[in-house]
């Protein structure tokens, strides 16, 4: 019975008594002022741990009085003979049921922080922000940026979710292949550098690579196998994947970082035009006025207007005078 007892009790202090659990603490509270005092010493016992916060439900202390009471009651009115009994002095037994309640609770805490799994957010906001998981995966976020990822990141699988735009320069020391989950799109490392962007306010998730290979697909779409120099598109409305490749040379010297949040098109493209020292024309006036939210770092021109225009649905052609935007004539596959 005493073992039954200090099961329940542990049950109830780890909180996870049930119903009937909760039942039986209060029908052996009201059996003896013993039990109402152990009780209450527990709960101050628990309080001084410093786990006292967690959600737990309290047995009916006052109904269990007034049933011990009713009982006393009851033996009096009998005039029930009294029966000397001998018992082990009341700290006595106390210390060692506290004690081993107390060894229950600590192991079970113990064993929460060690099994527990919870999120970590790295965050940015005005400005951007670099860090190294435990696999040594760097990461650079871009503004209004953030990953979520398990606290047991590399124990057994490396699943990271972005919302925004990240650069991976991933590390190999953690177990399973690293896998970034951005809105309804999924990127695997084959041992690269790539950059994702997937701001929930876009209709496009793009990727592009550096150096190696990426698997770039949905749940149901199996989607594409990236290399270096390509970036990858896919389109939430038409759930299709697309793939723009350089052609020409890659920018090493003056790293350009150029980022637009529904920016004007016309606007977007006097930017562009300055900081590559280039000309850009729309077929029509009207394009000028499209939105365009993306962001780059590093990119050639090429692969800018690439990107803009895949994004867009426009159709880009460099000649003598410049670069030629115009509406994308093509009719649905």
């Amino acid at each position: 019975m005493k073992e039954n007892t200090d099961n329940l009790l542990a049950r109830y202090f780890g909180g996870n008594s049930s119903e009937q659990d909760m039942q039986a603490l209060e029908l052996w509270i009201s059996e003896s002022a013993e039990n109402q005092l152990y009780f209450d010493e527990l709960t101050e016992l628990y309080a001084k741990l410093g786990t006292a916060d967690r959600n737990i439900p309290k047995p009916n202390t006052e109904r269990a009085k007034k049933s011990f009471m009713a009982y006393m009651a009851l033996q009096t009115n009998n005039k029930t003979q009294a029966v000397e009994t001998k018992h082990k002095p009341l700290f006595k037994s106390w210390l060692f049921r506290a004690a081993g309640i107390a060894l229950i609770l600590a192991f079970s805490f113990s064993a929460w922080m060690i099994f527990s799994e919870h999120d970590v957010v790295l965050a940015s906001k005005e400005t951007t922000k670099e860090g190294t998981l435990s696999d040594q995966t760097e990461i650079k976020l871009s503004k209004n940026s953030k990953i979520i990822y398990s606290s047991r990141y590399g124990k057994k699988a490396r699943k990271i979710r972005l919302e925004g735009q990240a650069f991976f320069a991933v590390g190999h020391k953690g177990k399973g292949i690293l896998q970034i989950h951005a809105d309804e799109t999924f990127i695997e490392d084959i041992g690269t550098k790539f950059t994702v962007s997937a701001y929930p306010d876009s209709d496009k998730v793009k990727v592009n690579v550096s150096e190696g290979k990426v698997h770039f697909y949905t749940t149901t779409n199996d989607g594409i196998i990236l290399s270096a120099t390509e970036t990858g598109i896919y389109d939430k409305q038409s759930k299709k994947f697309s793939v723009i490749k350089s052609e020409v040379y890659s920018v090493t010297k003056d790293i350009k970082h150029i980022e637009f949040n529904g920016k004007n098109l016309h606007d977007a493209m006097d930017i562009i035009a300055k900081e590559y020292d280039i000309k850009i024309r729309f077929e029509e006036a009207s394009i000028g006025n499209r939105k365009i939210t993306v962001n780059f770092d590093g990119e050639n021109v090429d692969m800018v207007l690439n990107v803009i225009a895949e994004t867009l649905d426009l159709d880009v052609k460099k000649d003598t005078g410049g670069y030629l935007l115009q509406n994308n004539n093509k009719l649905p596959n």
